[in-house]
């Protein structure tokens, strides 16, 4: 806060109170024009430390937030230094302002969607505007945080990262990569980019080759305040420290990585500022391979247990087990060939797919990999059980009771390992709840929808009488449950809008907001999908006595319905928000 000069004020005064009120461009211009400036020397001597991490300790940056002004030397140094490509950053700039919610009618992204437009200031629901204008400011340098615990070295399929055990630097292993960016999922931060042009992901190392030689890294020469430089922490205390406090406002929960950043400011108002794109909506990647690998590979496991569940009905003469015998073959083979296109586009998702058999590498720490596994154990036993059921009639019966049970088991397994994945990332929108109902429905009604289908196609390819009895006998029963689940799910996806209203901005809301607003079609078409595809079709379907039109039904509404569950799915990619650390507005 600036002094009140008054008219007792002299010259010296004066120019004292300008002095004490200097920002740092101010202040560096001061020293240039004094010639007060750091030499050269200073950057390998002050800004790293003079001697090795000890047991316990490692290196970790530290950042003057007081001296930091946005002049993005750091980041050109890093980019320079490192190589990188035109379009990859290793480091970046953010800002932090306070009363920014009175900034939010103008804020939006070239990609995004002002949330402040989308707000309307109403009781006990949005956000709005105080009078005040007037905005105090923050620039934020931020880069890798060389966590305690780092993320990305735990998801990675690979084994591509690696953690120095003496310097606690966390390092990329580019020829190890397969560039399927999980990492980039698991990081709180952000950190790891993808390198399209190389296909593998890539982050800051610390410059730890000129750190090996007493060198100050690129970032830490580059700036012209020494607002950064590399300090000697204390893991038990950078631990400690992660359960209280995040590393500025608005950055992820530091509790989630332990990351060893440490940023000063003898500002008071830091506590109060709040991200410059606090009110920006952004989509983000939407991962059509993963999307379609999720769907079908739900689908699969859902058709055997739908199979497994129809035995069952079978054993109690609920339907009749004759029938079932007769098409259970064709069930299982729909089942399985699903489920091979389904693993066949996951390695679509990779920068390098010619390397896809390391992702097993992993299974010890990584939720990937372990799925990975599973699946490939469902596939193996699915497609021995399929033969099987071709080859030896006795299968079709109450014998294959228990290998279709260890197949639905599997694949269930396999399933849960797909949740897994994307709850470790910390973000709400994927959180256990969420993820496992989407997931756990879409199995349902996938594999609901695609044994109504394949029974009868193969009670067409039998003959006699078996399409009628199939119509009434067997997908009659299964329509009406399709009906149930579907109706349920849209019903959940449809209150959930609800937080739309809620009160402030959050997590959620956020990504309600995304749904209606930038994914509105999609969520439109979402709706429209499910609604015809998984309640209206199998509605008439389910009363139809023309084996001929259930037919034609029961395809359309399988195309419906699995097309609609790509787009929840892609949804479920595009519409995540979590805290990130400080962006720009521009």
């Amino acid at each position: 806060m600036s002094a009140v000069l008054t008219d007792d004020f002299t010259p010296l005064d004066r120019y004292l109170a300008e002095q004490a009120d200097l920002t740092a461009v101010g202040r560096f211009s001061r020293h240039e024009e004094m010639d007060l400036l750091p030499k050269q020397a200073r950057y390998y001597r002050d800004l790293i430390p003079l001697e090795r991490p000890k047991p316990g300790q490692q290196y970790g940056f530290e950042v003057d937030l007081d001296s930091c002004t946005g002049c993005k030397a750091c980041v050109t140094a890093c980019h320079s230094m490192n190589g990188l490509d035109d379009d990859e950053s290793w480091r970046s700039v953010g800002l932090l302002h306070s009363n920014s919610s009175s900034l939010a009618g103008g804020v939006s992204g070239d990609s995004g969607t002002s949330l402040a437009g989308a707000l309307r200031a109403k009781k006990g629901g949005s956000i709005s505007a105080p009078a005040s204008t007037v905005a105090k400011q923050q620039t934020v340098t931020t880069g890798c945080h060389h966590c305690v615990e780092p993320a990305c070295l735990k998801g990675c399929p690979v084994d591509a990262y690696e953690k120095d055990p003496i310097t606690g630097i966390v390092k990329h292993l580019d020829d190890q990569c397969i560039g399927c960016g999980y990492c980039m999922l698991t990081c709180p931060y952000e950190v790891p980019r993808y390198n399209a042009s190389r296909g593998i992901v890539r982050k800051c190392d610390m410059c730890s080759d000129r750190l090996e030689a007493n060198e100050a890294p690129a970032c830490v020469q580059a700036c012209p305040n020494g607002a950064i430089k590399i300090a000697i922490v204390d893991k038990a205390m950078v631990v400690q420290r992660s359960l209280i406090t995040r590393l500025v406002p608005g950055a992820p929960v530091s509790s989630i990585t332990s990351p060893t950043t440490l940023y000063r400011s003898t500002r008071s108002t830091m506590v109060t500022m709040e991200t410059a794109d606090l009110f920006q909506l952004r989509p983000a990647e939407a991962h059509p391979p993963l999307a379609v690998m999720l769907v079908l590979t739900q689908l699969s496991v859902g058709a055997f247990v739908t199979d497994l569940g129809l035995r069952v009905a079978g054993a109690r003469s609920w339907v009749p087990s004759d029938l079932l015998s007769s098409l259970r073959p064709a069930n299982a083979l729909a089942a399985l060939l699903l489920g091979f296109v389904a693993l066949g586009a996951s390695v679509f998702h990779l920068g390098r797919p010619q390397y896809f058999f390391r992702a097993i590498i992993g299974i010890r720490h990584s939720w990937l990999s372990r799925e990975i596994v599973a699946f490939g154990g469902f596939a193996g036993l699915a497609a021995v059980y399929a033969v099987a059921l071709w080859k030896a009639p006795l299968l079709r019966g109450l014998g294959a009771t228990l290998p279709g049970a260890t197949v639905g088991l599997i694949g269930c397994g396999a399933v849960g390992c797909s949740v897994k994945i994307y709850t470790v990332t910390e973000r709400l929108w994927w959180k256990a709840s969420i993820t496992g109902f989407k997931f756990a429905t879409t199995m349902a009604v996938c594999g609901l929808a695609t044994v109504c289908a394949s029974s009868i196609v193969a009670s067409e390819l039998i003959g006699g009488d078996a399409p009628g009895r199939t119509a009434h006998s067997i997908v009659g029963p299964l329509a009406i449950c399709l009906v149930v689940v579907m109706g349920l799910k849209l019903v959940w996806e449809a209150v959930f809008l609800r937080h739309t209203r809620d009160y402030g901005v959050n997590d959620m809301k956020r990504t309600a907001l995304l749904l209606v607003g930038p994914l509105r079609g999609t969520t439109v078409a979402r709706f429209v999908l499910g609604s015809i595809g998984g309640i209206a079709l199998p509605l008439v379907m389910s009363s139809l006595e023309s084996s001929a039109a259930a037919l034609f039904l029961s395809g359309f509404g399988l195309a419906m319905v699995v097309a609609g569950e790509l787009i929840e799915r892609y949804q479920f990619f595009r519409a995540v928000s979590a805290p990130r650390m400080p962006g720009s507005l521009t």
